[in-house]
């Protein structure tokens, strides 16, 4: 990015926009027991229109979908496999390359879940310009039983250089079954903040890496 470090920054305006654009759990992703897409429209990663072949494809908990035409379906009712909320935490911090959640604490204790991903497509959206980024990303996290899982004093983390990042305390309260979990991120070249919440987003379009 031309040497410039960016990190991101989401002012109370930002935040304010991003609550009010969130929609209900249940619009465009089925119910909360069968998550589920039809003829969603693939871009790739620079925002044009994904051109790429017809496939099949999976997630790492299940189910099954199509890329047809630049378009993906795609649906799952309960995962084939689950976990300890535990586990699922700290492998979400590798994942999204954040330490952010491993710092959560969740009840009840028994609660198993499982996210959804997918090897080559994400569902988020990125917007640049010289002086700042913005980005967000919507994923989902299936639990077998209500859950509230709270973080609270996360230290600052840094990305894309030495700036610091502050994380705001979160707070998710999940229902038993998919729940739409989003990160909002923005940038400057001096400080930043990233927030955590439940809820899906009218913004961010499947993206094809």
């Amino acid at each position: 990015m031309n040497k410039k470090r960016f990190i991101w920054l989401v002012p109370v305006l930002l935040m304010a926009f991003a609550i009010s654009a969130c929609k209900s759990d249940d619009d465009d992703g089925g119910t909360r027991e069968t998550l589920s897409w039809s003829g969603k429209q693939v871009y790739n990663t620079d925002g044009t229109l994904y051109t790429g072949g017809n496939a099949a494809f999976v997630s790492s908990a299940g189910g099954s979908g199509t890329i047809n035409g630049g378009k993906m379906s795609f649906s799952i009712s309960t995962p084939n496999s689950q976990k300890s909320m535990t586990t699922l935490l700290v492998e979400l911090d590798v994942r999204y390359g954040h330490n952010v959640f491993s710092y959560a604490g969740y009840d009840p204790a028994n609660t198993q879940a499982m996210d959804l991903a997918f090897t080559n497509l994400r569902k988020k959206i990125n917007k640049t310009t010289a002086a700042s980024i913005t980005k967000e990303e919507i994923y989902y996290i299936y639990v077998d039983r209500d859950c509230i899982v709270t973080a609270t004093g996360i230290p600052s983390i840094t990305t894309d250089g030495d700036i610091p990042v502050k994380v705001p305390n979160y707070t998710l309260k999940l229902k038993k079954g998919w729940n739409p979990v989003g990160m909002i991120l923005a940038a400057n070249t001096t400080s930043g903040t990233l927030i955590i919440g439940t809820g899906d987003s009218d913004s961010c379009e499947w993206v094809f890496e």
